[in-house]
């Protein structure tokens, strides 16, 4: 074989694993860019969901010591959305609690059911939250995998250095690769090659800690409410009526 030919035979070589390099990166990048899009969703429902359910328990128990005990019991870490609770306007705080259902013969009654309840409207929606969570935390230990697997696979040096010897103004160049690729810009064209590290797009999850299912909480629940309602009797009664009186 000449030599000529062994070099075109190996230039073709190159440009055919320079093709797949980029289409299987494209492929990578695309399930990257859903992953992200799948944690837009579910920071959507930590705060226009999670966030206000959580807030409607503060309202309730009133309490500083008692929130932290119901957060504790509960897992929370820290106080989540506590800046958004205290500032809230008591229009907005009464604006959570109407229209809710109560029941039961004695107003204490009442209010305890209307704690049950508003637990049981925080358990459904972590519950969604959850289970959009465990999906995208599969996809990303997919992705981890097609990364390894890329990596093991394809050399970015090797590729780099293809590409630094390519001709950018032959056509099949051109067809093969694009526009884009620029010989003055290799320097930046290798900084995006290079695979950001994905943990960090774990890093920007909301963290949620397992919650206890109602049956499980609601002996804990009862007391909370009672020793609320004890405390602050009058300002239960208040949106037990805010919530009776849209209901």
């Amino acid at each position: 074989m000449s030599p000529d030919i062994e070099k075109a035979l190996a230039y073709q070589v190159r440009k055919e694993i320079a093709q797949r390099y980029f289409r299987i990166r494209k492929l990578i990048e695309d399930d990257s860019a859903n992953i992200k899009r799948m944690i837009g969703q579910l920071k959507e429902v930590y705060e226009k969901r999670l966030k206000p359910a959580l807030i409607r328990i503060y309202v309730l128990l009133m309490d500083e010591e008692l929130i932290g005990r119901f957060l504790r019991e509960t897992g929370w870490q820290g106080r989540p959305f506590w800046d958004e609770y205290v500032n809230s306007s008591p229009g907005s705080k009464k604006a959570l609690i109407r229209g809710m259902e109560t029941h039961g013969w004695l107003k204490s009654t009442r209010f305890t059911n209307l704690v049950l309840e508003s637990y049981e409207k925080l358990y459904r929606e972590y519950l969604e939250f959850d289970d959009l969570r465990e999906e995208i935390l599969d996809e990303l230990a997919i992705v981890k995998e097609e990364i390894q697997q890329f990596e093991r696979n394809y050399s970015l040096d090797e590729i780099m250095a293809f590409l630094r010897n390519l001709n950018f103004e032959d056509e099949s160049t051109i067809k093969a690769l694009g526009k884009n690729i620029d010989s003055s810009k290799m320097g930046e064209l290798e900084k995006k090659l290079s695979f950001p590290d994905i943990s960090k797009i774990q890093e920007q999850m909301p963290e949620v800690p397992k919650l206890p299912g109602p049956e499980e909480m609601e002996d804990r629940l009862k007391d909370l409410a009672h020793e609320a309602y004890d405390r602050h009797r009058d300002d239960c009664i208040e949106l037990l009526e805010e919530a009776e009186s849209q209901a």
